[in-house]
């Protein structure tokens, strides 16, 4: 799967960081499937773990300032996100599977981003739309 512009919640930056974690997704996916060695892949989850903490942190911020009113229930969703994927990282370590890879990108992508962002989103939109990214006329 690739990223697809469609996926866009209209937030420059948090695109820009969800597009940058699906990559990271993608590669940790294409080194399963190689079968690279471990080092490899715990430098990729590495990398996905500190792209996963810097954007949720920004996400919460940005949440924060903005008052959503959903705050406390989309920074709830942060912390089941953040124990998937030292989840992920444990089971990867044990046998990596792309089985445990497509658990975690169903639930932060499907489920977080195309769910819980978007709402944030339409929130964001209506009460703050300087936000959002204009688009050419």
């Amino acid at each position: 799967m690739k990223w697809d512009n469609s996926f866009a919640i209209g937030i420059e930056a948090i695109d820009n960081q969800h597009r940058k974690i699906f990559e990271r997704l993608l590669a940790i996916e294409n080194s399963i499937a190689k079968r690279d060695p471990w080092h490899v892949l715990n430098f990729l989850l590495s990398q996905l773990a500190e792209s996963m903490k810097f954007h949720l942190a920004v996400e919460e911020s940005l949440l924060e300032v903005t008052r959503y009113p959903g705050l406390k229930g989309h920074r709830d969703s942060h912390g089941r996100i953040v124990d998937l994927m030292a989840e992920l990282e444990e089971k990867l370590e044990r046998a990596p599977s792309e089985a445990f890879l497509v658990g975690f990108f169903e639930d932060w992508f499907l489920r977080h981003v195309l769910g819980g962002d978007r709402e944030y989103a339409a929130y964001l939109n209506q009460e703050f739309p300087v936000i959002f990214r204009r688009k050419a006329a």
